[in-house]
């Protein structure tokens, strides 16, 4: 099974953990011979240079708000299985919601890649009918996982959701993780830090802990509390730090890489306090994987299943939803000792962790097929 045609709803030129998932999925099984044509809205931007050697098909759809969503969808899974028919392609389709869609258009036995449980996503629930639309996005999901031939999710903690929501054996279905970009984190690897240097780099969710980062601000063993990401919830932040007068936090917005990574790699502990739901639990954040390739202290809410690897290897000092965040950052802070054995077992537990590794094992699930 060589061709391949994978679908994305969004727009691969700006860079999240969905989108990046998506792009090192297509390239890496490029450079493992696989021929993949990928299917994705227009860009506005400029393609990530991995995908010089993936065929980009390009569909000019709405791209603004998310009621534009069904028709791009529909856009999206109409060109795949064109493609895939021309071609005698195998389809991955990425997201539950797309799979639904396309199962609605016809598509049968592709790959599904679940990057989350959409139908639980307070993206939906906040909208007006917010209940309703969740049970028809919880429909359109079932479509999803009932027409797949092969279930990919990114964390253990999902298959098991997964398994329970739908009735689905867990042994159907494939765990692969997130990852990291080895050549994009190099040259930015060292031991060097700053003193009372605190980070969190990712996007700023709704699952985010804002007071959990606030308090950190005010703890007299941190001299930065540093915030590199957008979001919905950057405004809160800004508007928190303002009132509370907190001028040890900063709120950086989106950076480069040349800008956020330096500034990671020498932070003291990097964090991840986040708020408890399926969601979270289910989830496979992408900063963690970042967090440890750089060698960086962590302290992290349980939940995520690689929260749990992370401890079990010493490098990541893991707090219950709604515990003492900032008291377990103010004690990571203070012990010089540990900081510097939680870094070298994070080093060596992100070696597993890159994208290469994940890539190897879809290219395994495909060679079996």
């Amino acid at each position: 099974m060589s061709d391949l045609v994978i679908a994305h709803g969004g727009d691969v030129s700006h860079p999240s953990g969905g989108t990046n998932r998506v792009t090192a999925f297509a390239a890496g099984l490029a450079d493992e011979g696989f021929d993949v044509t990928l299917v994705v809205p227009e860009p506005d931007r400029e393609l990530p240079e991995r995908l010089s050697n993936v065929e980009v098909s390009p569909v000019s759809t709405p791209n603004s708000s998310i009621l534009d969503e069904p028709v791009r969808a529909s856009l999206i899974v109409r060109r795949a299985k064109r493609l895939a028919s021309e071609r005698d392609a195998t389809v991955q389709l990425e997201h539950s919601t797309l799979g639904g869609v396309g199962q609605l258009w016809g598509h049968r036995e592709y790959v599904l890649d679940m990057h989350d449980l959409a139908h639980s996503s307070s993206r939906y629930g906040d909208l007006p009918l917010g209940g309703a639309v969740q049970r028809a996005i919880h429909g359109i999901e079932s479509r999803a996982v009932t027409s797949a031939s092969q279930i990919v999710v990114v964390s253990e903690n999902m298959r098991q959701l997964v398994s329970e929501e739908w009735d689905v054996d867990p042994d159907e279905i494939a765990v692969i993780p997130n990852g990291y970009d080895a050549e994009t984190v190099e040259p930015y690897r060292t031991d060097e830090t700053v003193d009372g240097r605190v980070v969190f780099l990712g996007t700023l969710h709704p699952k985010l802990d804002t007071e959990a980062i606030f308090e950190i601000a005010r703890l007299d063993e941190v001299e930065e509390m540093i915030v590199i990401g957008d979001g919905v919830k950057r405004e809160e932040l800004e508007e928190g730090k303002e009132e509370r007068g907190l001028t040890d936090l900063e709120v950086r917005g989106r950076l480069p890489d040349e800008e956020a990574f330096p500034l990671l790699a020498r932070a003291e502990v990097a964090i991840n306090p986040q708020t408890q739901s399926s969601l979270q639990e289910a989830s496979s954040p992408v900063k963690l994987f970042y967090y440890a390739a750089l060698g960086a202290p962590m302290v992290v809410t349980s939940g995520p299943s690689v929260a749990g690897e992370l401890s079990e290897a010493g490098a990541a000092e893991v707090v219950a939803p709604s515990g003492p965040f900032a008291s377990r950052v103010a004690e990571v802070l203070d012990d010089d000792e540990r900081r510097q054995e939680m870094g070298t077992n994070a080093r060596e537990r992100g070696i597993d962790f890159s994208w290469e590794r994940r890539v190897d094992d879809l290219a395994t699930l495909y060679d079996a097929w």
